[in-house]
């Protein structure tokens, strides 16, 4: 019962929170912490302590869009992921081309040596 009232409490906390201290879904004090992420190194949020619920808030409004993800640095992260993906099919994409000129290559010296075998017969 009492994680109910902490969720109405947090609830009543908005962009007035007066004591700084944000409640996540689980009913728990949700502690302020400052990400390391390439994407945002140094900003500060708050997020669920045993990260049970996932609930997440940036600690700065100035730069937070929305909490539903339309964060500009969610997009950054999300177009970093994307680059590197298509890196690595280009990669994986190159070695099967190799693999199959492999392929072709021995399958041409399997028939010539087979070809030979039979003219010494």
């Amino acid at each position: 019962m009492a994680s109910t009232s902490r969720r109405s409490i947090s609830g009543s906390y908005g962009s007035d929170n007066v004591t700084g201290e944000y409640f996540c879904e689980c009913g728990l004090r949700a502690p302020l912490q400052v990400s390391n992420s390439i994407a945002n190194p140094g900003r500060k949020y708050y997020v669920c302590p045993v990260k049970r619920c996932g609930w997440f808030k940036w600690a700065d409004p100035s730069i937070q869009h929305s909490e539903v993800g339309d964060d500009r640095s969610c997009q950054l992260n999300s177009n970093l992921k994307s680059i590197e993906r298509d890196k690595n099919l280009h990669t994986n994409v190159m070695f099967l081309k190799l693999l199959a000129f492999l392929r072709l290559v021995v399958s041409i010296v399997c028939i010539v040596l087979v070809i030979i075998l039979l003219f010494k017969l």
